[in-house]
């Protein structure tokens, strides 16, 4: 059951039953859904919560909506992503850990004379009165699709979050590789590490699902960091 008192939202406590069913094959491929009626009467929730659920996994590929049949599993969609890509937030109330973002930088530059939004946060994960870095994170966004983005207090709303809810575009897909790297100074002070231990780096881009480029990423990931990958073979 969905618990109502939690700080998980409960859109994120439906998503993640639904992709808990799907990911140890109780839902299986081509699989249908519960319909919107029958989940409204299981969890006690409003339609709204369902959709923003089912929503979210479409966009991680899981699931496919046809219309005046329902909503069916997917699995093979995910053969066009590197990895079930989400936002930090989503990761961190997956997890049931209250994410935690301070901005470090937040400018404006110009690339082939287009303003792009320049944004690197730290971002961890709040239990109890205790706060764990887990990632340093760099994006930048040409802001011609996103007018405005540039104003947002980026340390109280999401970026994916704007994305979808604010331009109706949605991240699809990353292009990514990830490698070691020496941690030097200012990265060991901004994740408070005990050591200088290597660590790894994402750097990519993120494409909507017609393959337009809305951002560019380098992601350094603290040694507390949980990687769960999701590939269908």
């Amino acid at each position: 059951m969905l618990n109502k008192n939690d700080v998980i939202p409960l859109y994120v406590q439906l998503k993640d039953v639904l992709r808990g069913e799907i990911m140890s094959g109780k839902l299986k491929d081509n699989d249908a859904l519960p319909s919107e009626s029958q989940l409204m009467k299981n969890y006690s929730i409003t339609r709204t919560t369902i959709r923003r659920a089912i929503d979210e996994l479409v966009q991680e590929g899981l699931v496919e909506r046809v219309h005046g049949k329902g909503v069916f599993v997917r699995l093979r969609q995910t053969r066009h992503t590197v990895w079930n890509f989400q936002s930090f937030t989503e990761y961190a109330f997956g997890k049931s850990q209250y994410p935690i973002t301070k901005v470090l930088e937040q400018k404006v530059i110009k690339e082939s004379n287009n303003r792009m939004l320049h944004l690197t946060r730290l971002r961890g994960v709040k239990t109890n009165r205790t706060i764990s870095w887990l990632t340093i994170d760099t994006s930048i966004i040409p802001l011609s699709p996103f007018p405005g983005l540039e104003q947002y207090d980026f340390e109280e709303n999401s970026l994916y979050e704007l994305f979808r809810q604010q331009y109706k575009l949605y991240p699809h897909h990353v292009d990514i590789e990830i490698v070691p790297i020496t941690c030097d100074h200012w990265t060991h002070k901004q994740l408070q590490l005990n050591n200088y231990d290597p660590l790894l780096q994402s750097k990519g881009s993120v494409y909507t699902e017609n393959g337009t480029k809305i951002e560019d990423i380098n992601i350094i990931y603290g040694p507390k960091f949980q990687f769960k990958l999701n590939q269908y073979i």
